[in-house]
């Protein structure tokens, strides 16, 4: 027998009654599960992360970066990739997903103009009234990444723009005070325009204030989250010594912290050298000045914790594999010298990586896979050894099938397995580092080092070593 359609009046009353419960349901998960991705907010203890509630207890990062996911999971086609990422990356025990948090103007804005946002990039929900029932049709964007981070036990590190002008960034936020009428002469003036600021302070504000959709939990207040990046790779080309970026730094840093005061903040450093006090200039790639300074910087107030970058081969293109392996050592030990002795602060690898694509030289799996290990290596000998260097996150992840979004760094972990068991070590070692006693961590410590030794003199006979 035909069910009668309801009438008008009544489908609103039960859509109204159903919608109620499901608010009440999501609003009981939400409160059962306010201890987010890892167990509880994170935060810092001098050279360590320490979970909340943890009996203080250290935490150590081994993540990835994906700064894909926010505009991968708006497209209701493609979301699956996203969930196909987080699973795969808990699988092998990484524990933190660094991505995109802006996307400035352009074709899939998440921010299209100064103030106004799309709300399919952060969520949209449909309704069908032919059957009264709540019909999402795109549980798209950054809401439903981080509800899917907090499903696997995963943190997130958002970062809030970019220095350069691939989803918009300082580039697009200068162009819009031009567009108001405001005289901007480069792309710099974002660090020192007040209106500019304006604009990003209110970008800031949005995202931090926002109640996600699914789990019910404003951003300011969701565990799942370690932490807020103010920008992706900070440069001043008008300013090289670092005097623009660490006053907007200083500006931004506590202005972030006034709206959330429990999550932590970093700049989102590279690592480079600048004219301060403690600056190692001559360790910059090829000596010069990127605008930034990272000992200064990272002490600037409202920033909790220290970020490198690294990328050898390219940063030093074209130059001797030894002098890239030395560059790779001395870049780390001197961040990890400056943290502890200057900033007493964590300090995460925020990105690493080695170029991989067909036809060029040196660019194999072979040195790619010894540059995962060194790198993971030292990040465990720091921890072990109770050093600030407590974790990293490599560049980048894709799930398979995911071509145009290939750039020669990409690991995709179903289908490199090598490279998925490095990390997948890598991942329970520092995981069991927390649990150790001081003879434990000690023995580990030890074996790393001899195991480097003899990966060192091994690959330099694998072929495409004159590369690196």
């Amino acid at each position: 027998m035909a069910k009668a359609k309801p009438r008008p009046a009544a489908a609103i009353l039960l859509l109204l009654i159903f919608l109620a419960a499901a608010a009440a349901a999501v609003g009981a998960g939400s409160d059962a599960e306010t201890t987010g991705g890892g167990g509880g907010m994170v935060g810092v203890d001098g050279t360590r992360f320490a979970v909340a509630g943890g009996g203080g207890r250290p935490i150590y990062f081994s993540g990835f970066n994906a700064y894909w996911l926010m505009l991968v999971a708006s497209d209701p086609a493609r979301r699956g990739k996203v969930v196909a990422a987080f699973r795969q990356a808990a699988d092998h025990g990484l524990n933190l997903a660094r991505t995109w948090a802006f996307s400035d103007g352009g074709d899939t804005p998440l921010q299209a103009a100064p103030g106004v946002y799309d709300e399919a990039m952060f969520q949209v929900a449909t309704v069908t009234t032919v059957t009264c029932k709540p019909k999402r049709d795109v549980l798209a964007g950054l809401d439903f990444v981080v509800a899917e981070a907090r499903r696997h036990g995963i943190y997130l590190l958002l970062c809030l723009t970019n220095n350069f002008h691939d989803f918009g960034g300082k580039r697009q936020y200068v162009q819009w005070a031009r567009d108001a009428g405001h005289r901007l002469a480069t792309d710099d003036d974002f660090f020192n325009s007040t209106v500019v600021k304006d604009y990003y302070k209110n970008h800031v504000k949005t995202v931090l204030t926002r109640v996600n959709t699914l789990t019910g939990v404003a951003y300011k207040d969701d565990a799942t989250i370690l932490g807020w990046e103010l920008m992706n790779e900070p440069r001043c080309d008008a300013e090289p010594t670092g005097a623009l970026v660490q006053a907007w730094v200083e500006e931004m840093a506590p202005y972030v912290k006034s709206i959330d005061g429990g999550h932590l903040v970093t700049a989102g450093l590279e690592g480079f050298y600048g004219a301060g006090a403690h600056e190692s200039k001559d360790l910059n790639p090829w000596g010069i000045y990127y605008g930034t300074n990272f000992v200064e910087t990272h002490r600037a107030r409202g920033v909790d914790f220290a970020t490198i970058h690294l990328y050898p081969d390219v940063w030093l293109w074209g130059s001797a594999a030894d002098a890239q392996l030395a560059f790779l050592r001395n870049w780390t030990r001197s961040h990890a010298r400056d943290a502890d002795l200057y900033l007493r602060k964590p300090l995460l690898v925020t990105e690493y990586g080695k170029f991989l694509w067909e036809g060029v030289a040196g660019a194999n799996r072979t040195q790619r896979d010894y540059f995962l290990r060194l790198v993971l290596d030292s990040i465990y000998a720091s921890a072990a050894r109770g050093g600030p260097l407590v974790g990293g996150a490599f560049w980048q992840l894709l799930d398979g099938g995911m071509d145009t979004l290939r750039d020669g760094y990409e690991i995709i972990l179903p289908e490199d397995r090598l490279a998925a068991t490095i990390i997948g070590n890598h991942s329970r070692q520092l995981a069991q580092l927390s649990l150790n006693t001081g003879e434990d961590v000690e023995k580990e410590a030890a074996a790393i080092r001899r195991r480097r030794k003899s990966a060192h003199r091994n690959t330099r006979t694998q072929r495409g070593w004159s590369q690196w």
